[in-house]
């Protein structure tokens, strides 16, 4: 008899994170910012993912937004889009249906993802969200 272990499957968040990283920008005037701006070029298994359901986890960021959703990275804070030397493609917006405190801690979420190729505005929103294996 063999016995396999510390093996596991594919593991699916990784996966989702590995292609939502996968993103190209082209460079767009804007006349409300009057500069070149980037804007993300989303490839087509990454458009398939647009209005539906996800889960995704991530490291939660103590950063106070304007719109109420809070951002979840890929990257521990140290070594995030603000802070460190990822990209924009590896932060989501995370529009919650209940409100919960900010901590940086690690969670995992459900909703509706959506894409975001506007000249503002995080590119990846993830709307009626609820954490998930949470009472909130």
């Amino acid at each position: 008899m063999v016995f396999l272990t510390g093996f596991a499957g594919p593991n699916p968040v990784y996966e989702l994170w590995k292609k939502l990283l996968n993103v190209d920008w082209e460079y767009k005037y804007s006349e409300e910012f009057e500069m070149d701006v980037p804007l993300p070029i989303f490839p087509r298994d990454v458009k398939k993912l647009d209005g539906t359901e996800i889960t995704i986890r991530g490291f939660v960021l103590p950063v106070e937004t304007t719109d109420g959703s809070i951002i979840v990275s890929y990257y521990p804070f140290s070594s995030c889009f603000f802070c460190g030397g990822a990209g924009p493609e590896s932060v989501m917006a995370i529009f919650l249906k209940n409100e919960r405190e900010i901590d940086e801690e690690e969670a995992t979420f459900k909703g509706i993802l959506h894409l975001n190729d506007e000249e503002t505005g995080l590119i990846y929103e993830l709307k009626d969200a609820v954490e998930a294996n949470s009472n909130f």
